[in-house]
């Protein structure tokens, strides 16, 4: 077996178990540590290679979904033992009756009138601190 066979076979099964651990810890850097590699190797694959990205995209996204129901779990069991904290956020994220609320009220209205000239001016001025100065000089001149 050639040195270039075995490395790429070597590099196979990292990226393999990567995407593993990825599946059961969504965190790269957690990740790259358990299988024995380091974050810039796995940033230069996912630059080399779309499709194993994807897969990487697709584990994390996994492994997210398998952490948020660990979560859900244990406030399960605190809601269990009568813990108001776990009560309380259970409540209000997953009730409308106990959401945190925001009321705002007011009236929109909008007005289609030319600008004056102390407002083109001060528009005229904002641009030329923009460093847009010549787009103000072509838009001068063509009046002109």
């Amino acid at each position: 077996m050639t040195r270039e066979k075995t490395i790429e076979d070597r590099q196979k099964q990292i990226r393999e178990a990567f995407v593993e651990q990825l599946k059961r810890t969504p965190v790269i850097e957690q990740a790259c540590q358990k299988v024995g590699t380091s974050t810039s190797t796995v940033c230069r694959w996912r630059r080399e290679d779309k499709k194993w990205s994807a897969a990487v995209d697709a584990a994390l996204a996994e492994g997210r979904l398998f952490m948020s129901d660990i979560a859900e779990t244990q406030l399960f069991a605190l809601i269990a033992k009568q813990e108001f904290k776990a009560i309380a956020l259970y409540l209000t994220t997953h009730n409308k009756r106990y959401s945190k609320k925001l009321q705002l009220s007011g009236t929109v209205e909008h007005k289609d009138a030319p600008l004056t000239k102390e407002q083109r001016r001060q528009i005229r001025h904002a641009l030329k601190l923009s460093s847009l100065k010549k787009y103000v000089e072509k838009t001068q001149k063509k009046k002109e």
